[in-house]
């Protein structure tokens, strides 16, 4: 049993204690450097709190929208590459809406971690 916070908890409250005990004490011209900082620490803890699933999600999207076959050893990158590819040779132009379909899911599973009010906002929940 774990009695200390984990990660994503101890970036919280470190962001917490930046944006409300360090920001209001410095100068003007560090607040844009410093609320950067605490963006990024919010990031960081959305992504420790979704753990792997994202990638995992977005490895099983990329090899159904290939018809790759279920291969751990190929990367998330190597089939982002691959359907760039395909794209650019057009071999998807028959398939737009299918693509278009999971292309908009990768989005809002990666707009969940990067920036959930945009994804509220601009109605993609």
């Amino acid at each position: 049993m774990q009695n200390s916070p984990d990660g994503a908890e101890l970036l919280r409250t470190a962001r917490t204690a930046l944006l409300e005990e360090l920001l209001p004490q410095l100068p003007a011209e560090m607040r844009y450097t410093t609320l950067m900082v605490a963006n990024a620490m919010a990031i960081a803890a959305r992504e420790a709190d979704a753990g792997d699933g994202h990638r995992r999600h977005e490895h099983t999207l990329l090899r159904e929208l290939l018809e790759a076959e279920p291969d751990a050893g190929v990367s998330v990158g190597e089939l982002n590459r691959r359907l760039a590819s395909e794209l650019r040779a057009g071999t998807f132009d028959r398939q737009t809406v299918r693509v278009g379909e999971l292309l908009l899911e990768e989005i809002r599973d990666r707009l969940r971690i990067s920036n959930p009010k945009y994804l509220k906002a601009a109605d993609l929940a």
